[in-house]
């Protein structure tokens, strides 16, 4: 699927190997650097071959390459980053929190990973503000002056509680303009219930709206059906229509999409989705699903729909889809990241019940439980300082790693302890396969001859 070379820090690909057309085009990368370069045909095969899976980093050239060739990728190999590596820092401290306002759902998605239900297998039918504000008063006073401080509302389906996103928002205003820390938030919907309250809601605190919708009517009617089993599809594309009418009043509008081995449509799906006018879009695979031939389908949908997108409107249609736009920053700045998430170090989520958990997909899981309230297991907060994710998931010798940060630990199985490691090639081979189109489209867009 993807001719790939490397040696030590470099790492190499040629793009028509995944392209699938046109002429060869060979890309070269520096891993710890983030630089992207042409290289000829006779430095790419100067490299070692290498499977997409693999971890082994090769120390040596092949014959063929010239010592003039070799001299100069040992002189590329051998730099150093411009920018720092991004480090969370070790003492813990939420600058991003998900609040599950509810734990109930109007909609019974067939692969729902919290309970089917929306309820992590604990239906909460709202959350209760009076202990929810004191919670975030002692995350709050953790903050600095000019820190930023985002809070995403998650359920269930939030917007069956609107009155506590009000709330909270309103709260949080208030404490940043005493405090001179700087809130943004986000509701992760599913977009059938919008009313003139809600509408109130967003265009006052304007938060991001992220439309969880995963593709043409007939795929949300199947795979996303109400619990009356009437269809979604309707509901959500009048709700589109009408937060189209308003979008000077409200925030960003935003799609996410999951992908299983029962739905791998990317590009019909993105075909569809560009009638809404959305901000950005974002395509994932499904973090349970293990099926080895739809995961190789949806690296090469991925692929056809970053085509389709950059023939559209190059870098800025392309970056309307966030893996690319994500890809692109990290590019631009040449910042490393040695953590994929802020797990146990910046990040946390509140359930409905105010307990204080380390990930959205541990809800529920006691081992994965860091407090409650405002009292924080300090103990197990002290484990995550001890590594980065790179580390904690064994990711040392990826040449993608300080692209993906050390990926996700959820997948990986290592939230609660890092020596649970299982990790999932079948991530790591996705999240490889679609930097290396990332670092094509990332060449073509900055000029470099393809």
């Amino acid at each position: 699927m993807l001719d790939l070379s490397r040696y030590q820090n470099l790492a190499a690909f040629n793009a028509a190997s995944f392209l699938g057309t046109g002429p060869d085009a060979f890309i070269g990368f520096q891993s710890e650097s983030l630089e992207v370069a042409r290289l000829t045909p006779e430095v790419f095969r100067g490299l070692t071959k290498v499977s997409l899976a693999s971890s082994v980093i090769p120390q040596t050239f092949e014959s063929s390459l010239s010592s003039e060739d070799s001299s100069e990728l040992k002189t590329w190999n051998d730099e150093v980053p411009v920018v720092e590596t991004k480090k969370a820092k070790t003492q813990f401290k939420a600058k991003s929190l998900n609040i599950n306002v509810t734990q109930i759902c109007n909609l019974k998605c067939t692969y729902c990973a919290a309970g089917g239900d929306g309820s992590y297998g604990d239906p909460v039918k709202r959350i209760e503000i009076e202990k929810t504000l004191p919670q975030l008063s002692y995350f709050i006073s953790k903050l600095d002056k000019g820190e930023r401080f985002h809070i995403s509302f998650l359920g269930g389906e939030p917007l069956l509680y609107p009155a506590a996103i009000r709330a909270i928002c309103e709260y949080v205003d208030g404490a940043a303009k005493e405090k001179g820390f700087v809130p943004s938030y986000k509701i992760t919907t599913n977009g059938t219930l919008l009313n003139d309250d809600i509408l109130n809601l967003l265009s006052t605190y304007k938060p991001t709206v992220v439309v969880s919708m995963d593709g043409k009517p007939e795929i949300m009617d199947r795979f996303r059906p109400q619990k009356n089993n009437k269809p979604t599809s309707q509901a959500i594309e009048t709700t589109l229509a009408k937060l189209n009418t308003v979008r000077s009043k409200i925030g960003p509008l935003a799609v996410h999409a999951v992908f299983t081995k029962d739905h791998t449509a990317v590009l019909e799906t993105y075909e569809y989705f560009r009638q809404f006018n959305f901000d950005w879009i974002d395509f994932i695979y499904s973090v349970s699903d293990l099926d080895e031939a739809s995961n190789e389908q949806y690296m090469l949908e991925v692929t056809k729909t970053a085509k389709a997108a950059w023939d559209l409107g190059g870098e800025v249609e392309l970056r309307k889809i966030y893996l690319f736009d994500n890809y692109f920053d990290r590019l631009d700045s040449q910042e490393r990241l040695e953590n994929h998430c802020g797990l146990g170090r910046s990040f946390a989520v509140i359930d409905s019940r105010n307990q204080v958990f380390n990930c959205p997909w541990t809800v529920g899981s006691v081992q994965d439980r860091l407090g409650s309230g405002s009292v924080l297991d300090e103990a197990k907060l002290a484990e995550y300082a001890e590594e980065t994710i790179i580390e904690r998931n064994n990711c040392q010798s990826c040449w993608a790693k300080y692209m993906c940060g050390g990926g996700c630990s959820f997948i990986h199985q290592t939230t609660s302890k890092k020596d649970t490691l299982q990790k999932s090639l079948q991530f790591c081979e996705r999240t490889r396969f679609l930097l290396a189109l990332a670092l094509y489209y990332y060449a073509i867009a900055r000029e470099e001859p393809i």
